[in-house]
């Protein structure tokens, strides 16, 4: 059976993602499944901040870039 998995994201991935990133994006950009990823958001012990809104999960892109080891002063403002 083949696997579903999204392969990992590249960099040029990561800097087009939006401002908030949905909790499954970010979970496959530290190479997480979706259950893996919600787990960790529950227990409060996602490698970086989650933010609740409504009855969503989302990950500031700056938090996500940095635990990826990106410097802040990498991101350009202007990319959504």
């Amino acid at each position: 059976m083949a696997s579903t998995a999204k392969p990992r994201m590249t960099e040029d991935e990561l800097r087009a993602l939006p401002v908030s990133v949905p909790l499954v994006d970010a979970g496959r950009a530290l190479c997480m499944g979706r259950t893996k990823a919600h787990d960790l958001a529950r227990k409060d012990q996602f490698p970086c901040r989650v933010l609740r809104l409504g009855g969503a999960y989302v990950v500031p892109k700056p938090a996500l870039l940095e635990v990826l080891g990106f410097p802040i002063s990498d991101i350009d403002p202007a990319t959504p």
